[in-house]
C-alpha cells in the first residue's frame, strides 16, 4: 500500500472516531477501508491506460480515499499524467478530511487539481444548473464511488426527477450509478461497490436495463466474506465491485474475480457474457462448476408461468395479530406455521419449545383471509443467510384444516389451494437440490427468499416433477434419471 493511501486511510480512521460506529447508519457514511479501495482502483485503471490527461468524479467523496486509491494507481502506471477531480460531498463535517486528502494527492502526484462541491450528488446531477447539463466535453474519463445506500421512495422529488431522466431507480446507490454513468465521456469507466441486490429481482429491473443499453459490465469482483469487507464500521451487507464502461458495444467476456476479502488473494476468470446475464438477472460464476451448475439448470425448462401453481407469502404479521395468536389450542384455531417449524424439509406442529403462539384463531371460522384450505402446500422459509448450508429450505405441508402462515413462510399453491401430492413432493425435492441452492447463490445477493426469487427459478414440467416424488432413489440422483428419462420436456 503507497504512503499517500495509508495517510488516506488515517483520514478515513480518524472520521470513522469522529462520527461514531453507531451514526454511521445515520450520517449513511460507509467509509471505504484502504485495502477496498487499492482493490478498486486496480480494477478501475488498467496497467497501460490510454489517456493523455484524466479527468476523475468521486460522488459521495467522503474523506477522499477512493480518489486518493486512483492517484496511487496513476503514480504507478501512468506518472505525470494531468488529472483533474471533481470530488463532491455534502456533510460538511467531512470536507477539512477531503480537502486534506486531495492536497496531499495533489503534493504526491504533481500535476493535479481539484475541486470539491458540497452538494448532494443527486441534486447536483439532476440540477438544469449541474454538471449533469454540462457539455459532452466536460464529462468525466474516470469515476470512483461508494454511494450511501438509503432506499429513494417514489414519491421523493429525487425520484420524479431523475424519472424525467430515463432513471428509475428503488435506492440512492443506483441513482448515484446511473448519474454517474450518464456523466461519462464515451468509452469512460466507473467503478462501484454496492449492495449486490440489483443484480437481480423486479425493483432493480428497470435501473439494470438502463446500464446495459446505455454501457456494458466488464468486471465484477465479489467477496466470499461479508463480515470483513467493511470490518471496522459491523456493515454485514453482501457488497460487490462492478465496473462499467460508457459504451454499448457487446462484450464477448466478463472478468469475473473473487477474494476472502479485500487484501486476500484473488483469483480471476473470464466468463462469455451469456453465462453473466440471462432473463434479465446477473449471475456471477466465479468457477467452472458455476458455469456448470448454469448449463445443468438448462434443462429445466419451465418457468413458474408454464405451470399450475405458483408462490405467495404467508399473511399473518405475528406482532400485529396478536389478538388472535395463542400458545394453546380452542376450538376455533388453526395451526400457525413459523420458520422454526421447520426441521430440515418436514414440518413439526407444534414444535416444542418454541416461545411464539402457535395457534392462530381466525375472525369468522373458515372465512379468514390469511388462512389457506386444506391441502398440500410446499412451504419456503423466507429468510437465510449467505453462510448457512442451504438458502432455500423446502417441506411439504399436508394440512387437513385450515392453516395460517406466517409472512416469513412462502408457499406454493395453486389459485390459492392445494396441489397434487406428487406435485408438491417433487417441487419440494427440486427446490431442496444442491444444484438448486448452487444456482440460488449464483444470483442472489441479500438474505431473503422472497417470492419474487422464487418465482424466478427455472422448474421442471409437472410430468418431470411427479416422476420425481415417485423415485425410490435419493433426491439428486432421482432428478438426474428424471431428466435422462423424460427429456427437457
Amino acid at each position: 500500500m503507497s504512503s499517500l493511501l495509508q495517510r488516506s486511510e488515517k483520514q478515513r480512521v480518524d472520521a470513522l472516531n469522529s462520527i461514531g460506529i453507531e451514526n454511521l447508519g445515520v450520517s449513511e457514511q460507509f467509509f471505504t477501508p484502504a485495502p477496498v479501495a487499492e482493490l478498486m482502483a486496480r480494477m478501475l485503471v488498467p496497467e497501460n491506460p490510454q489517456l493523455g490527461s484524466i479527468k476523475l468524479l468521486d460522488p459521495g467523496a467522503g474523506t477522499g480515499i477512493l480518489t486518493a486509491a486512483v492517484t496511487a494507481r496513476l503514480g504507478k502506471v501512468a506518472p505525470g499524467v494531468p488529472v483533474h477531480v471533481t470530488a463532491v460531498e455534502k456533510e460538511s463535517a467531512q470536507l477539512p478530511q477531503l480537502r486534506v486528502t486531495l492536497e496531499d494527492c495533489a503534493r504526491t502526484h504533481g500535476n493535479f487539481t481539484f475541486e470539491i462541491k458540497k452538494e448532494d450528488f443527486i441534486d447536483l446531477g439532476i440540477s438544469a444548473h449541474g454538471i449533469f447539463a454540462e457539455p459532452q466535453t466536460n464529462r468525466f474519463d474516470l469515476c470512483i464511488q461508494n454511494p450511501p445506500y438509503s432506499k429513494l421512495p417514489a414519491s421523493d422529488r429525487r425520484s420524479q426527477e431523475l424519472k424525467k431522466l430515463g432513471i428509475h431507480v428503488p435506492n440512492i446507490y443506483a441513482a448515484f450509478m446511473a448519474l454517474a454513468h450518464k456523466l461519462l465521456k464515451p468509452g469512460g469507466a466507473m467503478i462501484s461497490i454496492t449492495p449486490r441486490s440489483w443484480y437481480n429481482g423486479p425493483y432493480f429491473a428497470a435501473f439494470r436495463n438502463f446500464l446495459t443499453s446505455t454501457g456494458q459490465i466488464t468486471d465484477i469482483h465479489t467477496f466470499e466474506s461479508r463480515r470483513k469487507v467493511f470490518a471496522d464500521t459491523k456493515i454485514l451487507q453482501e457488497t460487490i465491485i462492478t465496473r462499467t464502461v460508457a459504451d454499448p458495444t457487446p462484450v464477448s467476456e466478463i472478468a469475473i474475480s473473487t477474494s476472502h476479502a479485500a487484501n486476500d488473494p484473488t483469483s480471476v476468470r473470464k466468463v462469455a457474457f451469456s453465462s453473466v446475464f440471462s432473463g434479465n438477472v446477473i449471475f456471477v460464476p466465479t468457477s467452472n462448476r458455476d458455469e456448470q451448475v448454469l448449463q445443468w439448470l438448462s434443462r429445466a425448462t419451465s418457468t413458474i408461468s408454464d405451470l399450475p401453481f405458483t408462490v405467495s407469502t404467508g399473511k399473518v404479521i405475528d406482532f400485529r395479530s396478536r389478538e388472535q395468536t395463542f400458545s394453546q389450542p380452542s376450538p376455533r384455531s388453526v395451526p400457525l406455521i413459523y420458520p422454526a417449524n421447520f426441521s430440515r424439509e418436514t414440518i413439526h406442529h407444534p414444535q416444542v419449545n418454541l416461545k411464539k403462539p402457535q395457534w392462530f384463531e381466525p375472525t369468522q371460522a373458515g372465512e379468514d383471509k390469511k388462512l389457506i384450505p386444506p391441502g398440500n402446500y410446499v412451504l419456503v422459509k423466507r429468510f437465510s443467510s449467505k453462510e448457512e448450508f442451504r438458502r432455500i429450505t423446502a417441506a411439504v405441508w399436508q394440512a387437513d384444516t385450515f392453516t395460517a402462515l406466517d409472512n416469513k413462510v412462502n408457499f406454493f399453491h395453486s389459485g390459492g389451494h392445494g396441489m397434487n401430492l406428487d406435485t408438491a413432493k417433487g417441487l419440494c425435492i427440486w427446490l431442496n437440490s444442491d444444484r438448486i441452492d448452487h444456482f440460488f447463490r449464483l444470483f442472489s445477493g441479500h438474505t431473503q427468499v422472497n417470492a419474487t426469487d422464487l418465482r424466478m427459478l427455472p422448474y421442471p414440467s409437472v410430468a418431470q416433477l411427479q416422476a420425481m416424488a415417485r423415485s425410490n432413489m435419493e433426491a439428486e440422483d432421482a432428478i438426474e434419471q428424471v431428466f435422462k428419462s423424460l427429456g427437457e420436456s
